[in-house]
């Protein structure tokens, strides 16, 4: 839970930053000071993520119960297929824009699109946690951090 929401917190710092990107690399004006180390912050805000999702997937996988697939119902489905094209997106995100920055320049066009996949992603996540706090049906509750307890009070890893 608490990697979910510092990359959330990451993510609202990596669309603040991201302005400054444009203009470090204007060739008609020098960058400013404070867009050098807003850029800075963005590329290595970046890398973090990126390690985080990977933290992330490593705990999920050595979490992860087996299930049958023919069980799960549509909505579960849909939820699993949601959260791992979350990991797949950040996790392109954070290569393509190392790539961009220190490999290859042109890289920054397909970072630049897979944001828009990340952002799909996770309207649809944010949508489905609207939904399930709609419902009252305990799943909001599990995410929110001092929340997470179950009825006897006892810690519950929140179910996913």
């Amino acid at each position: 839970m608490w990697i979910h929401w510092a990359i959330v917190a990451m993510i609202a710092a990596q669309w603040a930053t991201s302005g400054a990107i444009p203009r470090t690399h204007n060739p008609l004006l020098p960058p400013s000071p404070s867009d050098l180390l807003l850029h800075m912050v963005h590329n290595y805000n970046g890398m973090a993520i990126g390690c985080l999702v990977l933290v992330r997937i490593a705990l999920r996988l050595s979490r992860s119960t087996v299930r049958q697939q023919a069980r799960r119902t549509p909505m579960e489905l849909a939820a699993l297929a949601v959260h791992w094209g979350i990991y797949a997106s950040l996790a392109a995100q954070a290569a393509t824009g190392f790539i961009a920055s220190y490999l290859w320049g042109p890289a920054a066009g397909i970072h630049k699109a897979i944001w828009n996949v990340t952002l799909t992603l996770v309207t649809l996540h944010v949508t489905a946690a609207a939904w399930h706090g709609v419902r009252r049906d305990g799943v909001v509750g599990r995410m929110l951090p001092f929340r997470a307890k179950t009825i006897s009070g006892e810690r519950q890893r929140p179910v996913r």
